[in-house]
């Protein structure tokens, strides 16, 4: 398939279940879990930072899609809908089919790249690009199904 390749980063385990995550802030993303706040450094290597002081609903507000966590807030999607980015600024079109469990990458109405993914709680699955289209992140309940892409440039 030609256009543009994405490697899958190599996320480490931060939770248990997770709740919603955020649209990339420069290279990071918050993930509220039923256990913590988790901030994932998406440079190499890939780090997390989890505070166990808050969790579930004690920064994100479900009514806004908002979350106020070190100072920023975050955009978030998951479980409770969001704003996800679907468009990114290279002209690429972010597709997740949640009954065939596959998310794609779509240019001038072809089909540029593919990826199934396991959805293990069948509950919800959510994605995005980061505002400057170099990263996916996709979401489901579970963190083993929590999966961040990274754009390598076009063939």
């Amino acid at each position: 398939m030609t256009g543009k390749y994405w490697q899958q980063l190599k996320i480490p385990q931060f939770c248990e279940r997770l709740l919603v995550f955020s649209v990339p802030i420069e290279d990071r993303v918050l993930v509220v879990s039923y256990e913590g706040m988790h901030v994932i450094d998406l440079t190499d290597p890939v780090t997390v930072s989890t505070d166990f002081d808050y969790f579930e609903y004690d920064c994100f507000d479900p009514e806004t899609g908002l979350a106020e966590y070190d100072g920023e807030f975050w955009s978030m999607v998951g479980l409770y809908p969001g704003n996800p980015i679907s468009l990114s600024p290279q002209g690429d079109e972010l597709r997740l089919d949640t009954s065939q469990q596959e998310i794609s990458v779509w240019e001038g109405g072809h089909r540029r790249w593919l990826s199934r993914f396991e959805n293990f709680s069948g509950d919800w699955a959510a994605a995005t690009f980061s505002p400057d289209g170099n990263h996916i992140v996709l979401g489901c309940p579970y963190d083993f199904d929590f999966r961040v892409w990274q754009r390598l440039g076009d063939s």
